[in-house]
């Protein structure tokens, strides 16, 4: 195996151990009947914000962007891994739709063309 293989590998087991600890159960395969967590109450509600604040607070919100905006800096081979691990587990990430176009275009718009000042104003919390 490559280096970037081990890498990857490596990586793999890391994203799988801290969705095991940071994924509430109780959401496992519920993302199209949460409707990502609109309209949602009690418990359910509960663990949809946790597990917001888990992928915001980790980065993985918006994994490709920059750390210094609130992204976790990782390349696309990496968002596959997590993307694959928390298929596995019947995770899901809503940030980009919660976000709406904020994550999709308007946040890689202002990194594209932002002064620094509007990218650390805005991005972070749109990640």
């Amino acid at each position: 195996m490559t280096d970037k293989n081990t890498e990857l590998e490596t990586f793999r087991t890391e994203a799988k151990t801290w969705l095991a600890e940071n994924f509430p159960k109780t959401l496992s395969g519920k993302a199209s009947g949460l409707r990502l967590g609109i309209n949602v109450g009690g418990a359910i509600k509960e663990d949809g914000i946790r597990w917001r604040k888990n992928l915001a607070d980790k980065g993985w919100g918006a994994p490709t962007w920059p750390k210094e905006y609130g992204g976790a800096g990782l390349s696309h081979k990496y968002v596959q891994v997590i993307n694959q691990e928390m298929a596995a587990i019947g995770a899901y990430n809503p940030i980009p739709v919660l976000a709406g176009m904020g994550v999709t275009m308007i946040g890689p718009t202002i990194m594209e063309y932002g002064t620094e000042a509007q990218k650390l104003r805005h991005l972070p919390g749109m990640a």
